[in-house]
Parts: structure tokens; C-alpha cells; sequence
């Protein structure tokens, strides 16, 4: 897949430098040429704890102490990435809006 948005993970990499080796492993993950995602079955066999809410996209990082939202475009294989915080930040944004 190729990732869109690589600049918010850098940012949450410097912010929450505990959860940076735990997004830098999900970067190698979906940015690798070998994940191809035609589905969210195709999410789910990757991230099984992984939910869609409206078109948007959320993985649980580190333990679902983070939240990383996502929106994915399967026939062209991009994954954009829109937003990143802690579960408590998660729980007072709309997660369709970002």
C-alpha cells in the first residue's frame, strides 16, 4: 500500500516518543509492497482489532493506548493517513471529520 500523511506519524513520533518504535512498525506493515488491502477483510487479517466507522479507518496503537485514523482508497491502494492522538483525545473527536 502506499501511505499518504507520513508527516502526522513524524509529528506523533516526536510527541509520544514511547509509541514511536510501535508506529514505525505499522509504517513497515501497511507501507510494504507485499500488503495489498482490497477490503476491509484485508485490514482485518492484518489489524483484527482494527474498526471502520463511516469511511474512516481506526487502528489501536500500542495496546489501544493510541489511536491512528486512517482513510483508505482500496482500488488505488492508499492508505492516507488524517489524524493521531491518545485514546482520550480519540474519545472527543469525530471520527468522520478528520
Amino acid at each position: 500500500m502506499k501511505l499518504v500523511g507520513l508527516d502526522l506519524i513524524v509529528e506523533a513520533q516526536k510527541r509520544h516518543s514511547p509509541v514511536a518504535r510501535r508506529l514505525a512498525a505499522w509504517i513497515v506493515v501497511v507501507g510494504s509492497q507485499a500488503t495489498v488491502w482490497s477490503s476491509f477483510q484485508d485490514v482485518r487479517k492484518s489489524y483484527p482489532a482494527a474498526d471502520k466507522v463511516g469511511d474512516r479507518y481506526v487502528f489501536d496503537i500500542d495496546g489501544n493506548r493510541f489511536r491512528l485514523i486512517a482513510k483508505i482508497n482500496f482500488p488505488a491502494g492508499i492508505v492516507a493517513v488524517r489524524w493521531f492522538g491518545t485514546h482520550s483525545e480519540y474519545d472527543k473527536i469525530d471520527v468522520e471529520k478528520v
